[in-house]
This record gives structure tokens, C-alpha cells and sequence, in this order.
């Protein structure tokens, strides 16, 4: 009796290596191959390997409206920036090292796409991203209102505390998304040294226009001129001749 059953079990496990390793008769219909392999592409194994690998080139299709949604939402503050390019702001004392006005646009359109998409990566990616994006929503909301605040309000200091809480939200914000997307985290990077350069640009800008005990800078009062119309206006000329007045009298030292 034992060595019967030793010889079925042979016999079954024999079977059980040849079933496996030997080809399908070439006696089977098309019909049964196509659903043999349908079958084998729809395994829950083959569809994550094939889902994870293509994740990890691109994000789902989310990652294009959520690109477009951050340049959408970081145009908001356009208005306010044309505005005071082409009247006050040009007329206030900027550091030597200020790039050309032209040189904004194209940046911060680049630096909202990859924020954009970094985001879109941290919310397709899992359920442990809570943290990270509201931080980031924090984070973008601050970097909405600089502007408004800025060339809108003329407000240079309170400018320049948005542009601290925005780096270290930022620099916050970094680990959490490195430890959910790697690649999340570089296409940051950018943004974080350009931030950095607009956060001492905005320093600089306070220092050469610092705010009177009356609370207004140089920013202010030279908005409130331009009020006047568009060009070089009567208020203008009179401004700019007592300010010549002034620094011809305390030359002199009267």
C-alpha cells in the first residue's frame, strides 16, 4: 500500500510539472488561446505591474487640469503686476541686480505648471498625502495674495513677511513630498531657489524704500501720483523737482 501511494503521488506531481512546462496542443481552438490570455492580462498582478510602471512615467490624465488650474490661478495677480510695472513701480529706487520685467512672466508660468503637476503626483499617488496637500493649499494661497498685496497695496514689508512664510512653508512642504513622491519633490526645486531670489529681490526693495512714521513708503506715493493719468504727469514734475530741491539743500547743507 505504501509504495502505491508513493507511486500516485509521483504520478500526480509528474503530471502536475508536465501540465505547467509543456506547450498548449496545438489542437486548441483560437477562442480558448484568446481567453487564456485575456485572462492572464486581466490578473490583478499583471494590471497593478502595468498600471505602477506607467504611473511612474506619467500621473493620470489629472495631471494636465492640475497644471493648468496652478498657471490659471497664479494669472489672478496679472493685473495688479501691469498696473504697477507701467506706473509706480518704475519710478521707486530698485536694486541694481532687478531683472528685466519681462523675464517675471515666463518664470513664474513654468514654476506654476511644475507645481501643478508635482501636486497631481502627491494626490494620485496615496492616501498619506492629506498632510502635504493641505499644507500646500496653505502654501498657494499665500503665494496668490503677494501679489495683490505687493503692486496692488503697495505694501513692501508686508510683502516681504508673505515671501518668508512662503519659503518655509516650502521648505516644509519638501520632505513630505519626497516621502510620498520623489519626483514630486525635484520639480520643486526650481521653485525653490527662485523663491528664494524674489524673497531677497522684495528685501532689498524694502530697504531702498523703507516705510515713514506716518506708514507709507515710497511705493504709496508714488501710486498715488500715477493716480493722476497715464505718462509722465504735472504731479509727477512736481514731485521730482522738490525731491531735486531737497538733495540740492542737504548737499549744500542747509
Amino acid at each position: 500500500m505504501l509504495f502505491l501511494s508513493f507511486v500516485g503521488t509521483v504520478c500526480i506531481m509528474t503530471a502536475g510539472v508536465v501540465s505547467f512546462s509543456t506547450p498548449l496542443p496545438l489542437s486548441l481552438s483560437p477562442r480558448v488561446l484568446t481567453l487564456a490570455r485575456n485572462r492572464h492580462s486581466n490578473h490583478p498582478l499583471v494590471k497593478d505591474s502595468k498600471v505602477s510602471a506607467l504611473n511612474a512615467v506619467l500621473p493620470p490624465p489629472s495631471w494636465a487640469i492640475y497644471t493648468i488650474g496652478h498657471i490659471i490661478g497664479g494669472t489672478t495677480g496679472t493685473p495688479f503686476v501691469l498696473r504697477a510695472t507701467k506706473s509706480w513701480y518704475i519710478r521707486i529706487s530698485l536694486p541694481k541686480w532687478t531683472p528685466p520685467n519681462y523675464i517675471f512672466g515666463p518664470v513664474w508660468t513654468i514654476l506654476y505648471g511644475l507645481m501643478g503637476y508635482s501636486l497631481s503626483r502627491i494626490v494620485n499617488s496615496c492616501n498619506n498625502g492629506s498632510a502635504a496637500i493641505k499644507l500646500w493649499s496653505v502654501h498657494y494661497t499665500l503665494n496668490i495674495l503677494w501679489s495683490p498685496i505687493f503692486f496692488g497695496m503697495q505694501r513692501l514689508r508686508l510683502g516681504y513677511i508673505i515671501n518668508l512664510c512662503l519659503l518655509t512653508t516650502l521648505i516644509a512642504l519638501l520632505p513630505l513630498y519626497y516621502s510620498i513622491d520623489r519626483i514630486s519633490a525635484y520639480f520643486q526645486l526650481p521653485y525653490l531657489a527662485w523663491l528664494l531670489f524674489a524673497t531677497a529681490l522684495n528685501k532689498a526693495i524694502c530697504k531702498l524704500n523703507p516705510t515713514t512714521l506716518d506708514g507709507k513708503n515710497e511705493a504709496m506715493v508714488q501710486a498715488d501720483i500715477c493716480k493722476d493719468g497715464p505718462g509722465y504727469n504735472d504731479a509727477m514734475l512736481k514731485y521730482d523737482i522738490d525731491k531735486l530741491q531737497m538733495a540740492a539743500a542737504k548737499y549744500a547743507g542747509l
